[in-house]
């Protein structure tokens, strides 16, 4: 499993936090396949070692989690405990030799090494899908069940001998508890990364490489999406085109032109609310969904978009330019209607000299009326 993680942080260009999640599955790995190979009296001699190995993959889990929510994993914190729990580790292995000792100080700094991350993960619980709050769940009750192997160390496995600790049932069930638990967190966690790719996908395939807005497409099923959500609402479709855009590509080069255009869908992104819709539909042409409840609340709002235009000094050539606009209400379902009517009233906004705003009732807004 540590592996798969692994190779999908390396060949798939993964989040970053697999990567550490991987680590955290396969050094506790090798250190549980390296006690397998060795006798009572090694297993003894080499617990600070492998105590550090298992450590070191609760702190990588912790820190997994840490990266995945933007939280901190107070991975100073950790590393002090670690070092003091490695150095408790040696005294009772060379010193005096304890295993269920041993043991109980292993699990709880585990578990505490863990349990360090959790406040940050559920901070902003209510703003989490139902995938990540399985995952986030799941995470957590791995922490416990470490907090509870402490209890069942020091309650059954108190004082046992270390050639009856492998055929005890307790043990068994503990090593069988963690294996079940940590790779039904592994796949929990890879169903939210197929999800997320997934997602990443369909926005990468919906969205303008260049200004990053939707494009065609992604316009056209962003607006049925929230014409089923909102049916009643009531929408204004605005098409807007830059004017005289081909002589800037061929006065400053086409570089300066994409850069125009990606500073002119800022202008038009931060003009709008969070529920407007805007889309770059085709060369130098942007359209716009506005759910506004009349007709003057959505010309106020081209108007706005328009002088930012207008008044905006593009690039490091400090060029100058304007942008027509066709605004029309939409008429539901029919968006292709819309669109056709909409562009026929940008056509007259170029017509009526440019720099203007056409409505749907013919009225005009020129630069200087």
């Amino acid at each position: 499993m540590g592996s798969l993680l692994l190779i999908c942080f390396f060949f798939f260009k993964a989040p970053s936090y697999l990567f550490w999640l991987g680590l955290a599955y396969i050094v506790p790995s090798f250190a549980l396949g390296a006690q397998s190979f060795m006798s009572d009296h090694m297993l003894t001699l080499c617990a600070p070692c492998l105590g550090a190995m298992y450590l070191f993959g609760a702190w990588s889990s912790a820190y997994a989690m840490a990266l995945r929510k933007n939280a901190n994993a107070h991975s100073k914190f950790a590393f002090i405990l670690i070092f003091s729990a490695i150095l408790l580790l040696s005294y009772y292995s060379s010193v005096d030799d304890q295993l269920w000792v041993r043991m109980l100080i292993l699990n709880l700094t585990i578990a505490i090494v863990e349990s360090l991350v959790l406040f940050s993960i559920f901070e902003n619980y209510k703003q989490t899908d139902l995938l990540n709050k399985i995952v986030d769940y799941s995470y957590l009750l791995i922490v416990l069940y470490a907090f509870v192997r402490g209890l069942i160390i020091f309650i059954f496995l108190k004082n046992i001998e270390i050639h009856l600790l492998v055929s005890s049932v307790w043990w068994l069930m503990m090593l069988a508890a963690s294996i079940l638990s940590s790779l039904w967190f592994a796949m929990v966690l890879l169903g939210t990364l197929v999800r997320e790719t997934v997602a990443k996908l369909s926005d990468e395939r919906s969205r303008d490489p260049l200004t990053h807005l939707l494009n065609r497409r992604g316009f056209y099923d962003a607006a049925k999406i929230n014409f089923s959500l909102t049916p009643r609402r009531k929408y204004f479709l605005v098409m807007c085109d830059v004017d005289h855009f081909k002589k800037i590509n061929d006065t400053y080069g086409h570089l300066v032109g994409d850069q125009v255009l990606q500073e002119i869908a800022h202008i038009i992104h931060k003009n709008l609310r969070e529920n407007d819709l805007v889309g770059r539909f085709g060369g130098e042409e942007f359209i716009i969904l506005l759910q506004i409840d009349h007709i003057d609340l959505a010309y106020d709002v081209v108007e706005r978009i328009r002088l930012s235009i207008e008044n905006e000094q593009f690039t490091s050539q400090k060029i100058s330019l304007t942008a027509s606009f066709g605004l029309t209400q939409l008429q539901q379902p029919n968006l292709s209607q819309s669109i056709d009517n909409a562009d026929k009233l940008l056509y007259a906004a170029k017509l009526a000299g440019r720099n203007c705003i056409v409505f749907t009732q013919q009225k005009t807004l020129l630069k200087n009326p």
